[in-house]
């Protein structure tokens, strides 16, 4: 396969401007790629001769458009010779082009191996790298670049930026400042200098940039955004809105300028303005669910509940996982005194998260309001419905008060039973057979201690039974009732609850607990019966 080799020069000014002219190839190529492959393989050819053959047909591949086998070709070439620049130098090139960044700063590194002083090189490495994900690698190229070359304002502000994106502040503002310098009318560099020294706690310094960048480049929508942004934070509120007004009518499309436009606004105490701004925004991106968010709080600002509880509504439905918006519809249909919507939108909440306080608060809230509102088919204040006035219930009977007390007291004794066993397999049975397995075990330990000869009596059980089940009895009952308020302090907040029926209910539960347990083991006893047991531990 006859071929010219080129010079160095011919492959350098090839890979660096990335042209080539068909007097590159002098020869002719095999029409299929593995056959040409081959050949070289079988070639008796020094592995530099075979390395740069790979590298001519690598670019003259890439010019025909065939990437992947030009790219192959590459790979062969710089595994043949990784240390050769000019062999580096065209890999560099085709694998940059052909968008393998991590394989094209491999190449630059070796080229800067043999030419460490090579900014240029640098750069180029740092760009692969970024691209390829290796930010370390990245940034040591990028600041080197920059350090050799401290006159480019490209390669200053590109060491900056990777500093920046890694959250290494202090670093990139050196950077920045030196990109600034070398370039003061550049907003872009005014901006993110900015945005760095607002996150260090430099804010005035920060707000005079972006104002700065915001005035050089009025057109320009991210610094118009970030100027607007650092102002409202600031609480400059008329500057914020002497930019990011012009900015709204020059970029009406944009939904992100309406919806900062809108804060703007909101911020001022112009809410129809506001408004107008989020409709706006909507219009343009409908699925975005912090713009009904922001939409529904407006409404409910202005006092408009009804279409802040759909706005409300239409937020959840775009961003489930997201509660607050089911938490502020929830508000909204408590203060517009739709109490059973409000009682659905609570059950979803508690249902989501049970355990937060917060929820289950604010559902006691609106069940307080709603049993203060029934009467038949209630009606909402706010209808301005008008009604007939209705007579005054009678007072309870003694019979009445005390079927409800006992009523009360059968909710909490269920409501205890369940808090406290529910999450058991065995539900309440455990607590039966625990006490239970606790005596037979103290009664089996004490009774081959004595060797089944109780202090009193004949029978050791006997004797065990009628000191432990007593002590039991009260220790249980006592040590319930008195910890019962504060276990319980949430169900006070129902109107019917009172400290009274917790201690009741608390210790008639452990009583009657013990009861059974007591009632288990004299059945015990009479099916196995005390002479078997009496046997049993003498032999």
């Amino acid at each position: 396969m006859p071929v010219r080799p080129a010079t160095a020069h011919e492959y350098i000014g090839l890979s660096d401007i990335g042209e080539t002219s068909q007097t590159a190839l002098d020869g002719s190529f095999p029409a299929d790629f593995d056959v040409c492959r081959r050949h070289l393989e079988r070639a008796d050819t020094p592995a530099h001769e075979r390395a740069r053959v790979y590298c001519r047909l690598s670019e003259a591949l890439y010019h025909k458009g065939s990437r992947d086998e030009a790219v192959e070709c590459a790979r062969l070439a710089f595994a043949l010779q990784p240390a050769d620049a000019e062999v580096a130098n065209l890999c560099a090139w085709v694998f940059s082009n052909s968008e393998q960044h991590e394989e094209a700063g491999a190449a630059y590194e070796s080229l800067l191996a043999l030419r460490p002083g090579w900014a240029e090189g640098h750069r180029h490495a740092s760009g692969s790298f970024a691209v390829a994900g290796d930010i370390e690698r990245a940034i040591l190229h990028g600041t080197r670049a920059s350090d050799l070359d401290p006159t480019s304002f490209e390669f200053t502000f590109h060491a900056a930026c990777l500093l920046e994106s890694v959250r290494q502040h202090l670093r990139s503002v050196n950077y920045f400042v030196r990109a600034a310098a070398l370039n003061p009318a550049d907003a872009g560099v005014l901006r993110h200098l900015s945005a760095v020294l607002f996150t260090l706690g430099h804010n005035e310094q920060a707000v005079a940039l972006a104002v700065r960048a915001a005035a050089l480049a009025p057109a320009d929508r991210l610094c118009v955004l970030h100027a607007t942004e650092l102002l409202l934070r600031t609480e400059r509120l008329e500057e914020a809105a002497a930019i990011i007004l012009p900015a709204a009518q020059l970029h009406c499309d944009d939904p992100i300028t309406l919806r900062l436009l809108s804060a703007t606004q909101m911020l001022r105490g112009r809410m129809e303005d506001a408004l107008d701004a989020i409709n706006r925004a909507i219009a343009l991106a409908p699925q975005t669910a912090e713009y009904h968010l922001h939409q529904a709080n407006l409404l409910y600002r202005l006092g408009r509940l009804d279409e802040a509880a759909e706005a409300f509504g239409r937020a959840a439905a775009l961003d489930p996982s997201n509660p607050d918006p089911k938490r502020s519809q929830l508000t909204v249909y408590f203060d517009s005194g739709r109490f059973t919507e409000a009682l659905a939108v609570g059950g979803e909440l508690i249902r989501a998260a049970p355990d937060n306080e917060e929820y289950a608060q604010a559902v006691l809230q609106v069940l307080n309001r709603r049993l203060e509102t029934l009467d038949g088919e209630y009606v909402v204040l706010g209808e301005r419905t008008v009604r007939a006035p209705r007579e005054l219930p009678s007072p309870p009977t003694i019979l009445a008060a005390l079927q409800t007390q006992l009523r009360v007291i059968h909710a909490l004794i269920v409501r205890e039973s369940r808090t406290r066993f529910g999450e058991s397999r065995l539900g309440y049975g455990w607590a039966l057979m625990e006490p239970v397995l606790h005596i037979v075990m103290l009664s089996l330990v004490f009774a081959v201690m004595m060797r089944g000869r109780p202090p009193i009596g004949n029978e050791f059980f006997i004797f065990y039974y009628t000191g432990i089940i007593p002590y039991q009895l009260f220790v249980h009952t006592s040590s319930a009732m008195t910890y019962a308020i504060t276990s319980n302090l949430p169900a006070l907040q129902l109107p019917l609850v009172s400290p009274f029926d917790l201690i009741i209910a608390r210790g008639l539960l452990e009583l009657v607990t013990d009861i059974l347990v007591a009632i288990i083991l004299l059945a015990g006893f009479g099916i196995l019966g005390l002479a078997f047991c009496r046997t049993m531990f003498r032999h």
